[in-house]
């Protein structure tokens, strides 16, 4: 049997690798060529094949099988369709896979799984199925080779490969730690911790040098670390500091071992943040270092002393030791102290160490004369000290504090203090405090102690409790906020904060409110001062109410009668009396009446406050009030001052009794007004909302008051007389006057125009000297002695020179213009070369101003006839104006138009604007533009000027502008040749 090379590839398509192919092609060489022989080779090759190979034909009936194929998940193949032994989807895709190979002759092959044939029916459902995967290749005319593989194990360790990747790739991705997977020069990969350590995204970072992670100086450990491995699977750590994205760092822990990605040898690197380790660490150093100091700072001497008493340690100074400290180790303490005093200490040290917790006592020690004796003759230069050390006051007694802390099994720490200055401070502190509890009790002023913070009453004086009415049990255990003493309690919280800053506060007005709700004014003193450890604080308080109202009273009366003293108008003065008044005493109504013919009073001035009735211009005449008016005369008028508490109170007076209830009147306080000696009229107090008790400093303010009124009045009559005498003399001045008028007339016109000349000259030569000197200006500004000045510039400054001296010329001509008219030397004139050039000549100017100015005007205007001289000084105002009366900054534009036979030039800025009627008078002699400053020298001479030389010309001049939308200045020129001059002439048709 012989086989063609096509079918040597179609077996080794259906072998699982080369050498099952290499042992087919054996076989195939070592068969027969007989027919039988042949149909037992073809079998042995079947056999040969490690897996189930079939002989199917085009309609998949199977022909041959090489081995049991219930190992394949069917019992007979032989003589049967694909359909009769597979599941009918499993069919379809082998009746497909079989026309495929036929059609293409090209090896086809298909994976799929039936159910485990190992296991019995009732658990196939619960049970894996088997994997199998076919090729299927052509086999002469309608015939095909398949060969089915169990690939079950396969499929499972695929499976469990999946598996295994996704928990690595779950640990990788949820670890808090970085991880970076590299080969020593680039990042491969990272986790999403690693994203967050560095600040780069995956894309950022993966491909990055690896060193770049790391702070330079980092980079050189981390490459010793990779050349310390003796062996490159070992794993190596180390700490470096990292580098973010954003350039901050950070210290890490690098953990590293080898691994294999994708098949090459990498680097795994785990990344712990260990900064705030470092930090604690450096803390900890920091900590331990401040504590090394504070023990050795501590003044105190201190003893390690073991249960039975043997000192195992000493810490003090030199001379506070009379024992030094290298022969006092190993001593017992009752070698040491005296007995008492070593028994105490003993007893401590075991309570200390049975109970574990520290024990504290007090002693006093006095060395007996015999050993003080002993010590002098060892020591005569010595002074007195007691066994363990200090020096013994001149009467040899000192006072101690020993602190017993436990410091191990079998031994402890005793702090020894020296508390004598302690103990004496504190009996001087006693006495201290017995003399400031009788100062503070004693004391006129009102005093308190109450807590910084929250205001809690601690003790308070006599005086306080009489100042401000509240008993002790009403004040103490309250805070001040609950009694509602401060009127204004973020006066409580400044002060707290000022007395923080401070220490101490001195005269600081504040209003307390009394327990009856009275408000006092007082000056207030505080101090902090600690009380168990608890900032407190000690007040002082003078009440200055009576002082301040005496003050207002006093202020009042000040200022009326400097009013007095400055206005003649009697109504003025009057109403600003009773309406001080009123606020002064916070009563309802306050009015001034007085005597006039006919009637005893009329109300001349009032203040009252809502909903009382008004009184002002109400009118007591005779006979309609004549009861009234006999009672008014006898309470008040013949008694002089008069209070009324209470109107209820008041009897046989039924006539004032029923005008007061008419007017909701329940207490009044009345002063008489004398004028000349005579009695005039009445200040009157009114108060409506109940009785009303006056006090004395009220009675005497009115008085006072009652007084400045009178001065007033004789100053209002006086006036009058001096009013009358002024009529008659103005009568006469009125007649000489018109006769001067005539004269003055003249004077003022020859005067007008000597100043219009004057004005005209300053205005006008202001705008070049400006220039001449910014130039000059800035080169004085140049650094260095010798200062280069270019040709242009001179150029500018001689053009410029000789413009002034043109200006004066034209200010000349323009005085006589008011009488001869404007004067002009016309010539042809290019508007657009005059223009550029003024441009540039005023550009210092308009630096100077940060504005901006723009020459639009077209280089091919028409020709004007024109004087320069005067055409530029038309420009030159137009443009200072523009810039003296717009705010810094603003924009000019100059442009050009030709408007039939004229030439108009329009100069635009955006500054303020002006409005309508600015802008129709802004052309008049002397008128002034908008938003010109106290200090501005013009006199608005400029825009007149101009019109006169526009007029001149032949043209007109105007602006177009409005409020906030900048103005528009334009002028007229005629055109040297008309536009229809050079047209031809029309032709007869």
């Amino acid at each position: 049997m012989a086989f063609g090379l096509d079918q040597f590839e179609e077996f080794r398509q259906c072998c699982r690798d080369d050498a099952a192919f290499t042992r087919l092609c054996q076989l195939l060489q070592a068969m027969p060529h007989t027919a039988t022989v042949a149909a037992d080779q073809h079998q042995a090759l079947l056999m040969a094949v490690p897996h189930l190979t079939l002989h199917l034909d085009a309609d998949g009936t199977c022909l041959a099988v090489s081995r049991d194929p219930a190992d394949y998940g069917v019992e007979h193949w032989v003589g049967q369709r694909l359909e009769a032994v597979l599941p009918p989807a499993v069919a379809v895709q082998w009746q497909v896979l079989i026309q495929q190979a036929q059609a293409t002759g090209v090896l086809q092959t298909l994976d799929y799984h039936l159910p485990d044939p190992s296991l019995p029916d009732s658990s196939l459902l619960d049970s894996s199925p088997r994997h199998y995967q076919v090729r299927v290749a052509a086999n002469g005319h309608q015939q095909v080779v398949a060969v089915v593989q169990d690939i079950t194990q396969r499929k499972q360790a695929e499976a469990d490969l999946r598996h295994s990747e996704d928990r690595l790739q779950g640990f990788f991705d949820a670890t808090f730690e970085a991880v970076i997977i590299h080969n020593f020069h680039q990042v491969v990969d990272v986790n999403p911790a690693a994203e967050r350590m560095f600040g780069y995204s995956y894309d950022e970072i993966v491909g990055m040098p690896v060193l770049e992670l790391a702070q330079p100086a980092s980079q050189q450990v981390i490459q010793a670390a990779w050349r310390s491995r003796q062996h490159p699977d070992d794993p190596y750590t180390y700490e470096a500091v990292g580098i973010r994205k954003d350039g901050s760092t950070f210290a890490g822990a690098v953990y590293a071992k080898p691994i294999q990605f994708h098949g090459q040898p990498m680097r795994v690197a785990g990344i712990r943040d260990i900064t705030e380790r470092k930090r604690a660490e450096a803390t900890i150093r920091q900590s331990e270092a401040r504590y090394r100091a504070l023990i050795e700072g501590i003044p105190d001497m201190m003893f390690r002393i073991h249960r039975n008493g043997t000192y195992l340690d000493v810490k003090a100074n030199h001379d506070q030791l009379l024992i030094p400290a290298d022969e006092l180790i190993g001593k017992s303490v009752y070698h040491v102290l005296p007995p008492d005093l070593a028994q105490q200490r003993m007893q401590a040290v075991a309570q200390a160490l049975d109970t574990g917790q520290p024990q504290t006592f007090e002693y006093r020690v006095q060395l007996s004369s015999l050993r003080h004796q002993r010590h002098a003759s060892a020591n005569p230069s010595a002074s007195p000290r007691h066994a363990e050390g200090s020096l013994l006051p001149s009467s040899g007694w000192r006072d101690y504090e020993a602190r017993v802390v436990v410091s191990g099994e079998a031994e402890v720490v005793i702090i020894v203090r020296d508390i004598t200055a302690r103990i004496l401070a504190d009996a001087a502190l006693r006495l201290s405090e017995s003399k400031f509890a009788t100062a503070f009790r004693s004391s006129p002023n009102p005093m308190t102690i109450a807590t910084l913070a929250e205001g809690h009453m601690i003790e308070a004086n006599d005086a306080f409790y009489e100042t401000f009415g509240y008993s002790p049990e009403e004040t103490l255990r309250h805070t001040v906020h609950e009694l509602s003493f401060w009127v204004d309690p973020g006066d409580r919280t400044a002060m707290v904060q000022l007395l923080s800053q401070q220490g101490a506060v001195k005269n600081l007005e504040y209003q307390f409110r009394t327990r009856s709700g009275e408000v006092r004014l007082v000056l207030f003193s505080a101090e902090i001062i600690d009380i168990a450890g608890q900032p407190c604080l000690l007040d002082v308080i003078v009440d200055i109410t009576e002082r301040k109202q005496a003050e207002v009273r006093d202020r009042l009366v000040e200022q009326i009668a400097l009013r007095i003293r400055e206005s003649l108008e009697l109504d003025q003065v009057l109403q600003t009396t009773v309406e001080e008044v009123r606020q002064v005493l916070n009563t309802d109504r306050v009015t001034i009446g007085h005597e006039v013919a006919g009637s005893l009073g009329l109300i001349v001035a009032e203040s009252v406050e809502s909903p009382w009735t008004p009184m002002l211009g109400l009118r007591f005449e005779l006979p309609t009030h004549a009861d009234y008016i006999q009672q008014v005369k006898q309470l008040f008028v013949d008694q002089g001052v008069k209070t009324i508490d209470d109107i209820d109170q008041v009897q046989g007076y039924e006539a004032i009794a029923q005008h007061y209830h008419e007017f909701q009147i329940r207490a009044s306080l009345t002063v008489p007004i004398t004028r000349d000696h005579q009695f005039f009229g009445l200040l009157v107090a009114h108060h409506c909302a109940g009785p009303r008790q006056w006090q004395a400093y009220e009675v005497e303010l009115l008085e006072k008051l009652a007084t400045q009124i009178s001065i007033a009045l004789q100053q209002a009559h006086l006036y009058q007389q001096v009013r009358d005498l002024n009529a008659s003399l103005e009568r006469k001045v009125e007649q000489r006057t018109a006769q001067l008028q005539q004269k003055n007339q003249e004077l003022q016109e020859l005067n007008d125009l000597k100043d219009e000349f004057l004005n005209a000259f300053s205005h006008d030569l202001r705008t070049p000297v400006m220039g001449i000197s910014l130039v000059i200006n800035n080169l004085l500004n140049q650094p260095g002695d010798t200062i280069p000045v270019s040709r242009s510039i001179l150029s500018r400054m001689v053009q410029s020179n000789g413009h002034q001296l043109a200006l004066i010329k034209s200010f000349l001509e323009a005085h006589s213009a008011e009488t001869r008219g404007v004067h002009l030397q016309p010539e042809l004139v290019q508007l657009s070369l005059l223009v550029q050039v003024i441009v540039e000549d005023l550009e210092p100017l308009v630096a100077k101003s940060r504005a901006t100015l723009t020459n639009q005007v077209p280089p091919d205007l028409p020709l004007v006839t024109a004087d320069p001289v005067q055409l530029r000084r038309v420009f030159e105002n137009l443009v200072t104006n523009a810039l003296h009366h717009n705010p810094p900054g603003v924009a000019i534009t100059i442009e050009g138009e030709v408007e039939e036979d004229m030439i108009q030039i329009g100069l635009a800025d955006n500054g303020a604007g002006m409005d309508a009627e600015t802008c129709d008078r802004l052309f008049n002699r002397y008128s002034r533009g908008p938003n010109v400053g106290r200090h501005s020298t013009g006199i608005g001479l400029g825009l007149y000027l101009c019109q006169q030389i526009i007029i001149a010309h032949g043209g007109q001049i105007g602006v177009d502008s409005a409020l906030g939308q900048g103005a528009r200045f334009w002028f007229t020129l005629p055109l040297a040749i008309p536009a229809g001059a050079n047209s031809p002439p029309p032709q007869d048709e």
